[in-house]
C-alpha cells in the first residue's frame, strides 16, 4: 500500500538516495552538506528538523517534497507559507507502486486519481500557502492541475557583464584582453552610482532589521529578511561565499544587494541573490544594480543572474541591460503560486526565497 506521510529527519538517508537517483550525484551530495544548515539552523523554523512530505511504498520512499519555511508576511503580519523544493518522484518505483495499487483497487488510503506528485502537494502537513520557482515542464503542468498559477512579471533575468575573458579563451590571453577591454567600452553596465555604496564586511546588525520592520507593511507580501535571517542565509551558509552592498546614510539603511560569484570550469558567473529598497525608491535600486554589475565586471564575471517578480524590479532590471533567461526549450519559468489570497497580490521575491542562490 502507498502511504502519504510527513516526512522527518529518520528519512535523510533514503531522501539524500531518491535525490541521487533521479537528479544525480552532485545536487544529491549538495543536499547532504546543507541539511544540517537548511533543517536545523533555519530561524523560520517553528522547531529544528526536516519539514515534507514523503510518499512510502514497501518501506522505500518513492517521492518526496520539502517544505522550506518562507516567513511570509502580508500586510506585515506573518502568514503560514512554504517553498517547495527537492520535489521529486521515483518514476521507476512509482510505475510499481501505482500498478499494485490498481491492482488492489483500495477502499481507503491517499487520493492519488491526480497521481502521486499531486498527493504530496495536497498533504494536510504541507502549508496552505506555497511557492515554487525553477520548476520543471512536467512538474509545471502537474501544478496548474492542482490550482497553481504563474505570478504575473515573474522569472529569471540575466546580462552579460563582460566579453574580456570570452575573447581571451578564443583569441589568447594578449590579444583577447586588449580586445576585450575595448570590447567592453561598448557593453555599457550604466553610470557609476551616485549614492555612496559601502561593502558589509561582517555580520548583518541592528540596521538590517530596523531597515526589515520599516518595509515589511510597505509590500503587500514579502519574505522574513531580518538580520537573523540574512545571517544564516548569507554569512553561515556551508557551500557559498556572498558579498553584501549597502546603500544608506550612517545607521540608516536605504537598502542592500546580496552577490555570489563562482566558477564553472574556466568561466565565472555571478547572481544577484538578494536586493532591497523601499518600494519607490528608483534611486536606491539603480545604485545598488549598478554599484554590483560595476563590482562583478572588476571580479572579473562573464554573466550575472538574478529573478525579478513584479512591474517595478523587472522594469529596472530591464532598463538596466537584463532580459529573460530562458531554458533549453525557449521558455520562462515564473514563481508558481497556489492559495496566495488577494492581499498578497504584489509578492516580492528575489534569487534567494526558496532555496535559490
Amino acid at each position: 500500500m502507498i502511504k502519504i506521510r510527513p516526512a522527518t529527519d529518520a528519512d535523510r538517508p533514503q531522501i539524500i538516495a531518491r535525490i541521487a537517483e533521479v537528479f544525480g550525484p552532485e545536487p544529491a551530495a549538495r543536499a547532504e552538506r546543507l541539511w544540517d544548515w537548511q533543517w536545523h539552523q533555519d530561524p523560520r523554523l517553528p522547531t529544528p528538523g526536516y519539514r515534507g512530505i514523503v510518499a512510502q511504498w514497501r518501506g522505500e520512499i518513492i517521492g518526496n517534497l520539502g517544505t522550506i519555511p518562507a516567513g511570509l508576511h502580508i500586510g506585515g503580519e506573518p502568514v503560514d507559507a512554504c517553498w517547495l523544493v527537492d520535489v521529486l518522484v521515483h518514476w521507476g518505483l512509482t510505475r510499481q507502486a501505482l500498478k499494485e495499487y490498481r491492482r488492489q483497487a483500495p477502499t481507503a488510503g491517499p487520493d492519488l486519481s491526480r497521481g502521486l506528485a499531486a498527493a504530496l502537494f495536497e498533504h494536510p502537513a504541507a502549508s496552505p500557502i506555497q511557492f515554487g520557482k525553477h520548476i520543471s515542464d512536467p512538474m509545471t503542468t502537474i501544478l496548474e492541475r492542482i490550482g497553481f498559477t504563474a505570478a504575473a512579471v515573474s522569472g529569471s533575468m540575466h546580462r552579460r557583464v563582460s566579453l574580456r575573458h570570452t575573447l581571451q579563451r578564443s583569441l589568447g590571453a594578449p590579444l583577447g584582453r586588449l580586445l576585450g577591454a575595448a570590447a567592453d567600452l561598448g557593453l555599457r553596465l550604466g553610470p557609476r552610482p551616485r549614492l555612496p555604496l559601502e561593502v558589509l564586511e561582517g555580520g548583518f546588525d541592528g540596521r538590517f532589521d530596523r531597515l526589515w520592520e520599516d518595509l515589511r507593511g510597505r509590500y503587500p507580501a514579502i519574505c522574513r529578511r531580518d538580520a537573523a535571517t540574512l545571517n544564516w542565509r548569507y554569512r553561515r551558509h556551508p557551500l557559498n561565499d556572498y558579498q553584501v552592498i549597502t546603500a544608506g546614510n550612517g545607521e540608516r539603511l536605504r537598502g542592500y544587494c546580496v552577490l555570489l560569484t563562482y566558477d564553472k570550469g574556466r568561466r565565472r558567473w555571478a547572481k544577484l541573490v538578494d536586493l532591497l529598497t523601499a518600494p519607490g525608491d528608483p534611486e536606491a535600486l539603480r545604485a545598488l544594480i549598478g554599484g554590483a554589475l560595476h563590482r562583478l565586471r572588476a571580479q572579473r564575471a562573464e554573466r550575472v543572474e538574478t529573478f525579478a517578480c513584479g512591474d517595478g524590479i523587472a522594469a529596472c532590471l530591464g532598463s538596466m541591460g537584463f532580459g529573460p533567461r530562458l531554458t533549453k526549450s525557449g521558455r520562462a519559468q515564473p514563481l508558481m503560486v497556489r492559495a496566495l489570497p488577494p492581499t498578497g497580490a504584489g509578492l516580492y521575491v528575489t534569487q534567494g526565497d526558496g532555496d535559490g542562490g
